[in-house]
Order: C-alpha cells, then structure tokens, then sequence
C-alpha cells in the first residue's frame, strides 16, 4: 500500500476514537471527533468532525517570509519520482499590526499528524502533538506519538527547538498519545514540576480504546521516560472505548499537597439499562509515592441517559478568585433535564464543595448545537473570559463567551453571518491582541474550503466584528489547517494543519 494512502488510512481509524478538547490556561487542546462504538454510543448528532483525505500541496503565503511547506527541492519531470508523505505541520504568526497582518513561518512534522492539538503547559512552556509519530520516522507500523515541548519566550524555528520532545515510556503503538496534556503540577510534592499526559487509546487486556494516564515526573532537568507511572481506571468502571484521558485536569482538590488528576472519558461510565454510557470523569489522588494506579471516585452527569459524552473537554481554573481550584466539565451531548433534547453544555464545580455531588453552576447550549466541543479560558480587553464552542450552532459553529466573575454571565458570542456559504465547522479558536484597545479572535476550521481556513473578527468593548477570512494565513490553505489554534503567550497565534502532505 503506499504511504499516502496507509497513512490516511491509519488517520481515519484514530479519527474514531479521538474526541473532545480540554484547555486553559493550564491544559488547553484543539476540539476533537466522536468515538464511534456501535454497542455503546448513540450520538444525539452527527461527529463533531469529519474526516477528509488530505492535499497534495500547499501554496506559498505571500505575506511569509518563511518558506512554504513544498519542499523546495528541484521538481522533477515525472510526477512518479516523488514520495508522498503524511508530515502534518504548524504555521507560526507573529509581530500582529492593528489591521490583522502578520508574519508567517512553518513547521512541517516528520509524519504522525503534527499540530493535531496544540496547548499551553503553564505559564513555562507550550506543546504540539504529534499522535502518531514513528521511531523512526515515516515508519507507520511504529508508530507511538510524540510531544514536542517548547518554552514560551523562545522563538521557534524548527522541531528541534523544542526543549523537550517525549513519547510514551512502553512505546506503546497507536495509543493517541500526546492528544491532551496537564502541566505543572506537583503530584508526588517533591517540590518539581510533574507533567501529565493522555494515551486515550490505549487498548488493556481485550478492552480497545480504554484509555490510561501517563505521568512524567519532574527532575532538576526536566521531563523524560526514564521516570514515569501510568493509570487507568479500575475493573470496577473500565471498558473499550471509554477514551478514558481525553480530558485532563491537574489542581490540589483535597489540599493536602500532592496534586490529583481528574481524567475524562466521553464514553466511560457505568453501563446503563439498555447500553451505552453517559461519559465520566475520574479521579485519581496524588501521593508521595505518586499517582495513584486506579480512580478513587467518579463523577457523573446529573441525568441519567447515555450519549452525554460528559467528560469530553474540561479545565481547571480559579473562576471566583477565592484562590481555591474550580474546574469546568463540558459534555457536547448533555441534555438539561430528562425531557430536553441533547444541547450540550458545561458544568462547573467551585473549590471547597463536593464535586461528587451537584455542580456549582451549569450553562447550555440550544438542542443539537454540540455545545462544549471545546473550552478555553481567553484575555478581552483586561479580563479573563471562559469561552466555549457549540461546533453545530448557528450552522457553522459558534463561541460564546461567559464572564465567571458575574457568575457567568453570557458577554458575547462569535458567530458567521447567515449569507456564509462555506462549508465545514469551527474546530478551535483562540484570542490575540492587537492594539491596546483590540483584541482578534481566530477561529478555524479543517474543513473549511476542503483544505481548511482560519476567521478572524475583532473585539473592541465587547463588540464582535463581522468575521473575514484572516489576512495572516497561506494563500491556499490545506492539509485539514484550523484544525488547532492557540495563543502561545509569545505574542504569537499558531495554527496547525496536522493532514498535510508533503512531496519529496
């Protein structure tokens, strides 16, 4: 089979599984797709993705002064001399003027779907995925993923200004590997920074796609395989296909000095009368002795009905400023009460009261909008706003944007206009400012214009421009672009085209 076409075709079995997106300031991730499992998930509507063949080759952004992902090698007569290969790849905008534009550089991957999430790791450090990465690499039978770790204030140029690149400790196959990640955290309190990270489809025993958190623990140097612990849940809740780690969390619930990890799963959770489960969220403490090897306790959704999906994006976040950890659960498929239609949304737990029981506050979409496909905390203007995406609102998708110092108030909702003729949905987004007074937001989306596209509108006290195709991006987008976008707090947005084909 060439390489192209088994690439692809391993893309698309990942793309079962894969789901839900989690980010903060302290874990963010790109929105995902849905696991599809017949016995045990029903979706209240279509996945939250689809799934394209990627390109063949990406034009030159005119506005760059990089080069463009093509190789730039001479071209030979005969098209069969060259090698297609999947690389996947991000684009880096920086040095933003007050009308949108921007310089570009690329990044192209040595295959495995580099920039498919994109997340903060902390006020230190960012990471780029690469979920399917080989050792070596373009080997697609070895393939383990790779995280590619780099320090915020550092300009980036290649792969290899990364400060850390890690992969799972087993070299585990297939296991998505690098989808999501929570950082720093300090789970055996030895006083050094731990760095948790999903393998949401890691298979136990006959049970596929269950799930396992792998953590790397901190040293003077920093993170690598040589100390490592891996969790998952217990006999008592684990089942194939529970994605189990495709959200995470990282925050001192209890207080008493060791870290804990909340782990989602959109389609974990106990079995329910009929089959199929609603989605989960796990805890597991954190010790001197470090993570704990199964969950102490769980956390459900307050109505009992499968295809919720709970547990498919989270983040932790000091919502009231009472400097205690508050963390915010979505589930795109969450209904309201037992007779509303599947909306989505998003509940929130406050520090200090039980999370084992109700949450502290919950906010919802409309039926169908697939409301908390992702979640980010986002700079407006002074204030720190949770945004949240409803990937089937308003046609296209929309992100609304909710104050939690006014108990989480709406303040604003990006959205196209009804004349948008394109196709495809928003896949992620994220803020940037422009001038003191301006901030962009840019939304893409990987199946917009086939090869993909980024948005752009501007937000001046709390009004929302009508968006436009952004100045910055290639002239030709492709390769499944938009499917990340984030902020990397060096004054630059990257966006990552994890589909892309290069020709040597």
């Amino acid at each position: 089979m060439p390489a192209i076409f088994k690439m692809i075709a391993i893309f698309l079995c990942i793309f079962l599984f894969a789901c839900g997106s989690s980010s903060s300031d302290e874990n963010e991730t790109p929105d995902g797709t849905t696991p599809s499992d017949d016995s045990d998930t029903a979706t209240p509507d279509e996945s939250v993705s689809d799934t394209d063949s990627a390109v063949e080759e990406n034009d030159e952004d005119e506005n760059s002064d990089a080069d463009s992902p093509e190789n730039d090698s001479e071209t030979p007569g005969d098209d069969n001399d060259f090698e297609e290969l999947q690389t996947g790849g991000i684009y880096i905008f920086s040095d933003f003027d007050e009308s949108g534009n921007a310089k570009s550089r690329n990044i192209l991957g040595n295959g495995g779907f580099l920039g498919f999430s994109i997340f903060s790791l902390g006020k230190k450090y960012w990471a780029v995925s690469a979920i399917h990465e080989s050792i070596p690499a373009f080997d697609w039978d070895k393939a383990t993923g790779k995280l590619y770790i780099f320090e915020k204030n550092k300009h980036v140029e290649s792969l290899e200004d990364a400060a850390f690149v890690l992969n799972h400790p087993e070299k585990a196959l297939n296991v998505g590997f690098g989808y999501t990640a929570a950082a720093p955290c300090d789970i055996n309190g030895d006083g050094l920074d731990d760095l948790v990270v999903s393998s949401h489809l890691a298979s136990f025993g006959n049970l596929y796609a269950a799930g396992e958190i792998v953590v790397f623990y901190g040293s003077p140097d920093g993170w690598s395989e040589e100390t490592t612990s891996i969790s998952r849940l217990s006999d008592n809740y684990i089942q194939k296909a529970d994605s189990m780690s495709q959200s995470l969390a990282c925050l001192d619930y209890d207080g008493d000095g060791f870290a804990d990890i909340f782990a989602g799963g959109q389609n974990a959770g106990p079995e329910l009368d009929g089959g199929g489960s609603q989605g989960m969220v796990a805890f597991f403490k954190g010790t001197a002795a470090g993570l704990s090897e199964n969950e102490s306790w769980v956390m459900l959704p307050e109505v009992e009905e499968k295809a919720q999906y709970f547990g498919s994006s989270m983040l932790a976040y000091d919502f009231n400023g009472d400097s205690k950890p508050d963390l915010a659960v979505s589930g795109w498929g969450l209904k309201e009460n037992e007779s509303s239609a599947n909306s989505g949304g998003v509940y929130i737990y406050l520090g200090g009261t039980d999370w084992e029981g109700a949450a502290s506050n919950k906010i919802f979409g409309e039926p169908g909008s697939q409301f908390g496909s992702g979640l980010k905390i986002i700079e407006i203007g002074s204030k720190n706003y949770l945004a949240v995406l409803a990937t089937k609102d308003k046609n296209y998708g929309t992100v609304n944007f909710y104050d939690p110092s006014e108990n989480f108030v709406a303040r604003g909702r990006f959205s196209f206009p009804s004349a948008f003729a394109e196709d495809g949905n928003i896949s992620d987004f994220d803020t940037i400012k422009i001038s003191d007074d301006t901030d962009l937001i840019v939304v893409g989306g990987k199946n917009f214009s086939s090869g993909g596209m980024t948005y752009c509108a501007t937000i001046n006290n709390q009004t929302i421009s009508e968006p436009e195709a952004c100045k910055f991006q290639p002239a030709s987008p492709e390769g499944g672009y938009g499917n990340s976008v984030f902020n990397n707090k060096n004054g630059e947005i990257v966006v990552g085209m994890p589909e892309y084909v290069n020709r040597f």
